[in-house]
């Protein structure tokens, strides 16, 4: 359940953030020098907020698979081992 919330969030700065390229290539730039210094801080702080979050919900992503990784190989693991105890039948 957990997974999901994290893959929703990470979805919602990646989105803001490509919504805000698509803004900047389509004359944001312009408009960025166009307006007050006020409003240039906060959309700089916005998208460094939203690559902050990319990060650190990719970091996270990257987290739980490992962990699910390990999971499957100590699965592996423990199961070749009992594998291993088994004695082999002798021809009757």
């Amino acid at each position: 359940m957990a997974v999901v919330g994290l893959n929703v969030s990470m979805s919602v700065f990646v989105g803001i953030s490509v919504y805000g390229f698509i803004k900047y290539a389509e004359g944001g730039f312009a408009a960025a020098q166009s307006t007050s210094s006020l409003a240039t801080v906060v959309f700089s702080v916005i998208i460094v907020a939203s690559i902050a979050g990319i990060c650190f919900f990719g970091h996270q992503v990257d987290l739980r698979n490992l962990a699910i990784h390990r999971e499957e190989e100590a699965r592996k693991a423990e199961e070749a081992e009992r594998k291993g105890r088994r004695k082999p039948v002798k021809g009757a």
